[in-house]
């Protein structure tokens, strides 16, 4: 038989084929095979917005929309987004001087950068940056409280009335960010309503509302309390500014959400779908077109996740997070620079930010597919659960009084506090890794140079309510570290290592990253049979703390022996031990001090023999 007929017929062969039809009981079946008789429950986890997430997903009857660009929003704003202008890169460029700022604007877009975006700051005139930049370009500004000083230069500028993205504000963000209000809400809204007539009038296609939950997110809050805050926040903007006679429609026209994007992949493309879902619904409500019912968003790679020790791996995080920011469908993305906790980034960390999302774009072809997530039975049950979960939570904070009356009672703030709680006890038993800072850490690191503002409210100020603190989950651990590097001499342990390298070496390894998140040395032993070997080995290094290592059985075999005769001639010294044997009390009889695995509190232990080898050094 001649190849091509044989093609021929095994090609109509397969045509013919029936697969079978599997069940969702044939699913689970097979998968508990594999798990040889477990239950495939036990493979479920909970995140911290409260969902149960589930090893395997099954298509929903609850119906969603078929198509991008059109109710609920959830796929998107855009109908064919890859068709027409894809996300803008929005990379907020800092630096000494105006001059110096547009020097680095003119380079990022002659290498990519589609959008105009920048910290203002209270020395810079602008009035020379808007002549260089009114036509043509998109703006993606947090003006905080100079919105009206950059509306007003940039409308002196001919051709500005082309001028698209936004110059935006959110006083309620500065609010819960600061702690205080010099001006009164009334006069802020005052103010705000002015701005959006003048930038009607002057700009017309400008966006100057902006609804920020990036405070919220930065204090440790989960996928759904942001949601439910942005969505309260917008009522709350409309419902002032529909006091001060400013239209609906234009109201929902200049509305601009932002969003900072956390390191759990999937809750913030379920997220970002959630949040287009439910503003449609809310924007519907209010009588608003159906342009006006769909959500622009500029998203921020989060500063909450990055660290100032191993740097360079918060490439990776903020990649990460802009991926699912791409594959969520905003309109503005700024990336973080590596260096982002010094707060000024370099033509380096800057370049490689903005590179990445280049990569995304030309190299990974997101912008070739609408809704690469769409009909992913996992991301469309997430988007659901997070979309109920957060509609119910801004339902009650309406109950509530809305969001001013829930900061100004602290309910938003315990709200935040009891998740980030949540947060830094898993960071601290190393539930939650942090590369580089909780696991596998490297001594030899030199960190970032970070500085803290410490803010005060004036005396003058209108509003005062309990501040959200700004901050970063590797924290608490680099206190840790920079507490050992100012010490005269670095912390160190000495590790008492029992038996061949087999039977210690496991420990002797998992001592060595369990110490290093607190900057503390682990120093080995060599192989240890007598007791003679443990008394040159802490005459040689004269350690003020020990941990032995060996394996179950060689502790069972020598253990005692050693540490009963170590205690009695060395008394000062205390000792610690790696694993978790059954006789702690045998143990602890012994001068053993405490344990130290898997299921230690490794923020907690860390603290400890820090203070405890501090006092032994000031002794």
């Amino acid at each position: 038989m001649g190849f091509a007929r044989r093609n021929m017929q095994t090609t109509k062969g397969m045509k013919n084929i029936n697969f079978p039809h599997w069940q969702e009981k044939d699913w689970i079946e097979k998968s508990e095979q594999s798990l040889k008789g477990k239950k495939i429950e036990k493979l479920s986890t909970d995140t911290y917005e409260n969902i149960k997430l589930k090893p395997l997903y099954f298509r929903s009857e609850q119906e969603c929309s078929q198509f991008p660009g059109v109710p609920d929003f959830r796929r998107g704003i855009e109908a064919f987004a890859c068709d027409q202008q894809s996300w803008r890169i929005a990379q907020c460029l800092t630096a000494t001087s105006e001059e110096e700022l547009i020097k680095k604007i003119k380079a990022a877009i002659q290498s990519g950068q589609t959008a105009i975006s920048f910290s203002p700051q209270k020395d810079y005139s602008y009035e020379s940056l808007f002549t260089t930049f009114a036509k043509d370009y998109h703006y993606s500004v947090d003006a905080n409280t100079y919105q009206l000083q950059l509306l007003t230069k940039l409308s002196s500028v001919r051709g500005s009335e082309h001028a698209q993205g936004f110059i935006a504000a959110d006083s309620l963000a500065q609010l819960a960010t600061d702690g205080f209000l010099e001006k009164s809400i009334e006069e802020n809204y005052d103010k705000l309503a002015n701005n959006i007539q003048y930038a009607s009038d002057k700009l017309p296609q400008l966006r100057t509302i902006l609804v920020d939950t990036t405070p919220y997110h930065n204090g440790g809050a989960n996928a759904i309390q942001e949601l439910a805050i942005s969505l309260a926040t917008a009522v709350f903007h409309i419902e002032e500014l529909l006091k001060r006679n400013v239209p609906i429609q234009t109201l929902l026209s200049k509305l601009v959400f932002q969003y900072s994007i956390g390191s759990n992949f999937y809750m913030e493309i379920a997220k970002i779908r959630a949040a287009r879902m439910l503003w449609s619904q809310i924007a519907k409500a209010y009588g608003g077109s159906a342009a006006n019912q769909k959500m622009v968003i500029s998203a921020r790679t989060s500063s909450f996740t990055k660290t100032m020790y191993d740097p360079y791996v918060n490439i990776l995080r903020a990649g990460n997070e802009a991926f699912a920011a791409a594959v969520a469908g905003v309109q503005y993305l700024h990336v973080s620079p590596f260096n982002e906790p010094e707060g000024q980034g370099t033509s380096f960390s800057e370049r490689i930010a903005r590179n990445t999302q280049l990569i995304l774009k030309e190299e990974a072809f997101l912008t070739k597919t609408s809704d690469p997530a769409g009909g992913s039975w996992y991301i469309e049950e997430l988007t659901d659960n997070i979309a109920q979960k957060a509609w119910e939570l801004f339902l009650q904070i309406d109950e509530s009084g809305g969001i001013l009356a829930s900061l100004q009672k602290g309910k938003v703030q315990a709200q935040v506090a009891s998740v980030m709680e949540k947060r830094k006890q898993d960071i601290f038993t190393r539930k939650q890794t942090i590369i580089g800072t909780n696991m596998y850490a490297n001594l030899n690191d030199q960190p970032l140079k970070v500085t803290k503002d410490q803010q005060t409210s004036p005396s003058s100020a209108a509003i005062i309510i309990q501040a959200i603190p700004q901050n970063r989950l590797a924290d608490p651990y680099e206190k840790l570290r920079a507490f050992s590097e100012k010490q005269t001499h670095q912390p160190t342990i000495g590790l008492i290592c029992l038996g061949k390298m087999k039977e210690f070496k496991p420990r002797a390894d998992f001592m060595v990253g369990f110490l290093s998140p607190g900057g503390i040395k682990a120093e080995w032993s060599d192989e240890i049979e007598n007791f003679e070997s443990i008394k040159k080995f802490i005459q040689k290094t004269n350690c003020s703390t020990y941990c032995l290592c060996a394996s179950d059985e060689k502790y069972e075999q020598d253990g005692y022996a050693l540490a009963q005769e170590m205690k009695a001639l060395f008394p000062n010294k205390r000792l610690y031990m790696a694993g978790q044997p059954l006789n702690k009390e045998k143990w602890m009889a012994l001068g053993i001090s405490d344990f130290i695995h898997s299921r230690s509190n490794c923020f907690e232990t860390l603290s400890s023999l820090l203070m405890e080898m501090e006092e032994t050094t000031h002794a």
